[in-house]
C-alpha cells in the first residue's frame, strides 16, 4: 500500500472512496463539499451519527464522512485515529484508491497531521492472518491512499514516508509477538531478527548456551533449564554516530511463559506467547534506527528462552549465581523476566559502558492492575532520562507513567540465604521488579519500562486490533531522535 501526498481538490481524485474529514463544528462545511442532492440526503444522518457515515452518492461513488475530535481538542493523536478510521472504511468497501481530506487544526501543522494519518493507516491496516487459509489480508484491496490538506497545498512526502517506516517497524514487532510460540522459538526469533538486522547493515552476535555457561549467566540459564528449546542471547550493534558512546536497550524475550514450576492458571495462558514483546520492540528499534540512517550508536541485548516446567526446571527455594556474581533466591519461578534481564543488564553494562541503558519488558501483572492498557510504567535511576522518555511517549502516542524507585522497597526482597530474592510480597509488584533490576545496572543512567499492559490488547482500541501493539518502538525511536 502506498500513502502519497495529494495536491489540489481531493474531490476530483479518481478514487474508489473519498473521505471527508471534519470536526464537530464543521458539519456545514463538509456538506458543501457534496453535490446539493447528496448533501440534502445525508444531512439528517450526519447529525445523528456519532463518528460519521458512509454512503454512495448519486453517481455511485463511495464517500465516508469521518468526524475527528472537536476543533479545540484536536491533537496529533486525533489524526492517528482518523487514519485508522480511513483504512477501516476503505477496507469495508474494498476501495483500491482512497482520497482523504485532512481538516485544518489550530494546534497541528499540516505536515504533522499527514504523518499522523499515515501512521494510523499503517497501524490500523495490520492484521496477523498469515496462518489462515481463508480471509487473508496479505493482498488487501487498498493499494493507494492520497492525503490532501484542507488548503490544497501538498503535505510533505518526506514526513509521510518517515511515519510509514516507523509504523511499519512497529508492525514488524507486532508480527513477531503475535506469532504462535511454536513458530517463534528462541532459535526462530534469532534467525528472523538476524536476517533483518544484517540487511540493515547491523552487526549481529549470537551467544549460545556453552558460551553463556562459561561466562556465568546463571540467572538466565536457570530460567532456561526447564525448556527443550536452546536459549539464545542476540546482540545487535548499529554504529551510525560520530560521537563516542553507545545507547543500549535490553528486551525481555520469554517466547513462552508457562510460569515454570510456579505454573500459571490455564485460562489465558495461550497469550503468554507475547512475553517476548520487549525483545521484539528493542530489536525492531535498532533495525529502524539503521533504516532511518540515524546519527547514533545503538545496541540491543536480547535474552531469549522459554519458561517451562520440565524435569530439570529450577524450583522455588533454589539459589542461582548471576553474571554479576550476586546470588538470587528463587521464590517464584514465574518472576522469571527479572532473572533473564539481570544477566542481560550486567552484560550490557560490562560490554558497552552505555551512555543510557533502557530495558523494555512485559514484567508484572501489577503494572496492568495499576495502569491498565493506557500507559506503560517507567522507573529508574536517572530522572532526566525518565522525563525525556515520557516526553517522547507523549509525542509518539506511547504514553508512560512514572513510578517511584525508593530504597525503602528494598526490604521486600531481603533473603535469608542469598543476596536478594526474586519476589517478595504481593504489594508494589512493579516497583519490586524495578528494585530487583536496579541491583544489576551499576552506575548506568538507567530506565526500566514495564509494558505488560500496553504490549498486548484483549480488545481492539484506537488503531490497534486485538493482539500485539509493538509498544516501545515508536517512543524509543522518538527518544533517540530527540537526543
Amino acid at each position: 500500500m502506498k500513502i502519497l501526498s495529494g495536491a489540489g481538490d481531493y474531490r476530483k481524485a479518481k478514487a474508489g472512496l473519498v473521505v471527508h474529514g471534519y470536526f464537530k463544528d464543521d458539519t456545514g462545511a463538509v456538506l458543501t463539499a457534496l453535490d446539493p442532492e447528496t448533501a440534502k440526503a445525508v444531512k439528517p444522518g450526519l447529525k445523528e451519527a456519532k463518528n460519521g457515515i458512509r454512503f454512495l452518492d448519486s453517481s455511485g461513488s463511495w464517500h465516508a464522512l469521518i468526524k475527528l475530535d472537536d476543533s479545540p481538542a484536536a491533537s496529533v493523536e486525533s489524526f492517528r485515529r482518523y487514519g485508522a478510521a480511513v483504512i477501516r472504511e476503505a477496507e469495508a468497501v474494498s476501495a483500491g484508491t482512497v482520497a482523504a481530506l485532512l481538516p485544518a487544526a489550530a494546534r497541528v501543522r499540516a505536515d504533522e497531521a499527514a504523518g499522523a494519518v499515515a501512521e494510523g493507516i499503517v497501524l490500523g491496516a495490520y492484521s496477523y492472518d498469515e496462518l489462515k487459509t481463508s480471509g487473508k489480508k496479505n493482498n488487501p484491496a487498498v493499494k493507494t491512499v492520497l492525503l490532501y490538506t484542507s488548503g490544497g497545498a501538498r503535505a510533505s512526502q518526506k514526513v509521510i514516508d518517515r511515519m510509514v517506516l516507523i509504523s511499519g517497524a512497529a508492525n514488524e514487532a507486532r508480527n513477531l509477538a503475535d506469532a504462535p510460540s511454536n513458530l517463534m522459538t528462541p532459535s526462530i526469533f534469532t534467525k528472523v531478527v538476524s536476517s533483518k538486522a544484517k540487511k540493515a547493515g547491523i552487526r549481529v552476535r549470537v551467544l549460545e548456551k556453552p558460551v553463556l555457561e562459561k561466562a556465568g549467566w546463571g540467572a538466565f540459564l536457570g530460567v532456561a533449564r526447564g525448556s527443550y528449546e536452546p536459549p539464545k542471547v542476540v546482540v545487535l550493534e548499529y554504529r551510525g554516530g560520530k560521537k563516542a558512546g553507545t545507547h543500549v536497550i535490553v528486551g525481555k524475550g520469554i517466547t513462552f511463559d508457562s510460569g515454570g514450576i510456579s505454573i500459571k492458571p490455564s485460562s489465558g495462558m495461550e497469550d503468554m506467547k507475547f512475553d517476548m514483546a520487549g525483545a521484539a520492540a528493542v530489536a525492531m528499534t535498532v533495525i529502524l534506527a539503521a533504516r532511518l540512517g540515524m546519527n547514533i550508536n545503538l545496541a540491543a541485548v536480547i535474552p531469549l528462552t522459554e519458561n517451562m516446567p520440565g524435569g530439570r526446571a529450577q524450583k522455588p527455594g533454589d539459589v542461582v549465581r548471576t553474571l554479576s556474581g550476586k546470588t538470587v533466591e528463587i521464590i517464584s519461578t514465574d518472576a522469571e523476566g527479572r532473572l533473564i534481564l539481570a544477566d542481560a543488564l550486567s552484560y550490557a553494562v560490562k560490554t558497552f559502558n552505555p551512555a543510557t541503558l533502557i530495558d523494555l519488558a512485559t514484567l508484572t501483572g501489577a503494572c496492568v492492575v495499576a495502569l491498565g492498557s493506557e500507559a506503560s510504567g517507567i522507573l529508574g535511576t536517572d530522572d532526566a532520562l525518565i522525563d525525556r522518555l515520557i516526553q517522547a511517549g507523549e509525542q509518539s502516542g506511547d504514553r508512560l507513567w512514572k513510578l517511584p524507585l525508593w530504597d525503602d522497597y528494598r526490604d521486600l526482597l531481603k533473603s535469608d540465604v542469598a543476596d536478594i530474592r526474586n519476589s517478595g510480597s504481593r504489594w508494589a509488584g512493579t516497583i519490586q521488579g524495578g528494585i530487583f533490576l536496579k541491583e544489576f545496572i551499576g552506575k548506568a543512567h538507567w530506565a526500566h519500562v514495564d509494558i505488560a499492559g500496553t504490549a498486548y490488547l484483549e480488545k481492539p482500541k484506537a488503531y490497534f486490533k486485538r493482539g500485539a501493539t509493538g509498544a516501545g518502538v515508536r517512543f524509543l525511536i522518538q527518544f533517540f531522535e530527540n537526543l
